[in-house]
């Protein structure tokens, strides 16, 4: 009886399952925060959380030894700082990190040690701001590093409350533009998004997704132009035409 309630009550997550779990409790406490502004230190202490696990995820990946600090004798997992540093790392990950997301990522960590480590007085508009930009660049090295999208590990309710923020929309409309140049998207292939209004919705194989509030849609072929099209862009004009039969 005891054997079955202590498996019943034991769950084992990797890495990047704990990380995606800790980054959706932190979308949710920032959907409170709307509300409860008190949320907002719950939300950021969450995501720094996730960024930690989501660094050692892809450490993990290329070499299960690489999470700890001391290799040689492999205790102590690294810190942000140490996993950040090591996929940096020519001989390691090779990975890019800007400095602007380092030192967001040095202000998230500051801001979660002050609120769990110690007496402290906050800025809760800073808080909001850092969460977002961070926010975003979570969904960014999850996209790149584990092929994972951002509206397939958070609720789709939270991505559009945070759409509805100014500061997120413009963090993630960023990125969103860098990834289509990144990529090397045709101009001809990116059009407006009918969901969010921005120009990020690109022509991928067979469908339409949006890099900003990844609405996607499938694309239809026309039959006459062989163009590819949304559904709601496609229109049926045959009744438009009056045709006369006449000799000659």
């Amino acid at each position: 009886m005891n054997d079955k309630s202590d498996s019943q009550r034991t769950r084992e997550l990797g890495f990047l399952d704990n990380s995606h779990r800790f980054l959706r409790e932190a979308a949710d406490k920032a959907r409170q925060a709307n509300d409860d502004p008190d949320q907002w230190m719950f939300a950021v202490a969450a995501l720094v959380q996730s960024v930690e696990l989501a660094l050692k995820a892809a450490l993990a990946d290329i070499h299960p030894v690489l999470i700890y600090e001391n290799i040689d004798n492999p205790k102590r997992t690294v810190t942000i700082a140490v996993a950040t540093s090591r996929l940096k790392s020519q001989h390691i990950g090779k990975m890019n990190f800007s400095e602007r997301d380092e030192t967001r990522l040095g202000r998230a960590l500051q801001i979660r040690n002050d609120l769990t480590h110690s007496d402290f007085s906050v800025n809760l508009a800073q808080i909001e701001a850092n969460f977002h930009e961070v926010f975003a660049f979570l969904a960014e090295f999850n996209r790149r590093s584990f092929v994972a999208n951002i509206e397939d590990i958070v609720e789709p309710a939270h991505l559009v409350a945070f759409l509805d923020n100014r500061k997120h929309h413009r963090e993630m409309l960023e990125r969103a533009r860098i990834r289509i140049e990144e990529e090397k998207i045709e101009p001809h292939l990116v059009r407006g998004c009918s969901y969010c209004t921005e120009d990020t919705f690109v022509e991928i194989d067979d469908e339409f997704r949006c890099y900003l509030c990844h609405h996607h849609e499938e694309a239809i072929v026309c039959p006459k132009c062989d163009e590819r099209f949304v559904y709601d862009e496609m229109v049926d004009f045959s009744g438009e035409f009056d045709i006369d039969y006449s000799e000659g």
